[in-house]
């Protein structure tokens, strides 16, 4: 992002200085100033709404590619919207030109500059435990992350420690190295970047010791779950224990909480105010197609597990649950043929800015769910009702990487991403999140 903003910084500040001041038939143009700002703003929000800056976007050169174009196109337009409609400021077509010279010429090059880094680098990693935690680690690094991360071997607590002769068992395929009170040793020999410990062992005062002096020879160490929730953007529900909840401090600020709900109400009004005035002609469609009320109302779990009625435009034949509720699947013969149109535009989520407006959701949170199915899943999947220590959301970081949800399993998936969510959020998060979602849900970019 930084890059960008320099490259398009650069460019508007040459245009006026080589083109522009020496030119007076370009008089009637925006300084360099106001339209440097106005570039680099809609450069940066258009490289948000495609994902530019995600860190899946620099593994592939295709991605890059793809995506910094759409971003270019995309970002220039807004920012001749921005200048010509609200500002009432001129801009010539060659200061757009000088702009997508100076993001093809230094930000394209340091992208691909990247991937290459990215892709070619190799990071040498050695766990610490040998129990199913690791297992998992080491077969997502050699499954997703074999060009760029080497599981060199795993080290092990002595076994007349608590839970020692347990993780003495090596994972598939990676071997055991040694104890941890050879961990110097251990990194000088095999040439160690990073050291990744069982979640469950951070605890132990051999493996405290033993990360000290990894820190004292300058590498790298993570307990697991925080290793692979910077590599994936979730956090992987079967290695949360209740220590994790403790460091991840979820509980926000009153700034934030205050600011967000600030956010919430105005963003509410505004879309209200703007998709107001289609909400008569959506519900005569639906009423043409199919009987009954045009606005459905479902029970839904809040914060704190609170039960509270959500609104949504309907999608389905009246009666469409009577003999009980279940899941949406993709076809699903429930659906009317205006109800898929709704459902793939998100058009049927309008409603629920009135659930923003009054307090029982926020802009950005976990999806709510239905109390039948969180009884379900919380009985499934560990931790499930953790999700609800904040409002839920219109959108959230679970709907923009992995989507709809319609198993177990894929609440457990997104389970993943509500916790990442709900340990890392701030505002610039959630503006992220929310561009993001435009690009997912009404561009098709994912």
């Amino acid at each position: 992002m930084h890059v960008d903003l320099a490259a398009i910084a650069l460019a508007t500040l040459v245009a006026h200085l080589a083109w522009f001041a020496q030119d007076r038939a370009y008089s009637w143009v925006a300084g360099p100033y106001l339209s440097g700002g106005v570039f680099c703003a809609c450069m940066v929000v258009a490289g948000l709404i495609f994902g530019l800056y995600e860190r899946a976007t620099l593994a592939a050169r295709s991605r890059i590619l793809v995506r910094s174009a759409t971003t270019l196109a995309l970002g220039v337009s807004l920012a001749y919207a921005v200048l010509f409609v609200f500002l009432y400021a001129g801009a010539s077509r060659w200061l757009g030109l000088f702009v997508a010279a100076g993001f093809v010429a230094i930000s394209l090059p340091a992208r691909l500059i990247a991937h290459n880094v990215l892709t070619t680098s190799r990071v040498r990693v050695l766990c610490v435990g040998g129990g199913e935690p690791t297992r998992q680690a080491v077969d997502l690094l050699r499954t997703r992350f074999q060009g760029h991360f080497e599981v060199v071997g795993h080290a092990t607590i002595p076994s007349g420690e608590p839970r020692g002769r347990v993780h003495r068992r090596p994972p598939s395929g990676c071997p055991w190295l040694g104890d941890v009170g050879e961990i110097v040793h251990l990194i000088r020999a095999y040439d160690i970047d990073e050291i990744v410990v069982d979640t469950d062992l951070t605890s132990n005062a051999l493996v405290g010791e033993a990360a000290l002096a990894c820190l004292a020879q300058r590498r790298r160490v993570t307990d697991q779950a925080t290793f692979l929730e910077r590599l994936l953007g979730e956090a992987p529900a079967e290695s949360i224990t209740a220590q994790w909840f403790l460091l991840a401090d979820v509980q926000a600020s009153g700034g934030y909480e205050a600011l967000k709900r600030v956010i919430d109400v105005a963003a509410a009004l505004a879309g209200l105010l703007i998709t107001g005035s289609l909400f008569p002609l959506i519900a005569a469609a639906i009423r043409v197609e199919s009987r009954g009320p045009a606005i459905y109302r479902q029970q839904r779990v809040g914060v704190h597990g609170r039960v509270f009625t959500l609104f949504k435009f309907r999608t389905m034949w009246q009666d469409a649950e009577a003999n009980g509720a279940r899941w949406a699947a993709p076809g699903d013969p429930r659906v009317t043929r205006f109800g898929r149109l709704l459902r793939r535009t998100r058009i049927d989520e309008l409603p629920q800015l009135w659930n923003v407006l009054r307090g029982d959701m926020s802009l950005v949170g976990p999806r709510p769910e239905r109390p039948e199915f969180v009884e379900r899943l919380a009985q499934a999947i560990p931790h499930y009702r953790e999700r609800h220590l904040i409002k839920p959301g219109l959108t959230g970081w679970a709907q923009i990487q992995y989507g709809y949800g319609a198993s177990v399993e894929d609440a457990r998936r997104k389970l993943c991403y509500d916790l990442y969510y709900l340990k890392h959020r701030c505002t610039d998060f959630d503006f992220a999140v929310i561009f993001r979602t435009i690009g997912t849900f009404l561009l098709g970019a994912r």
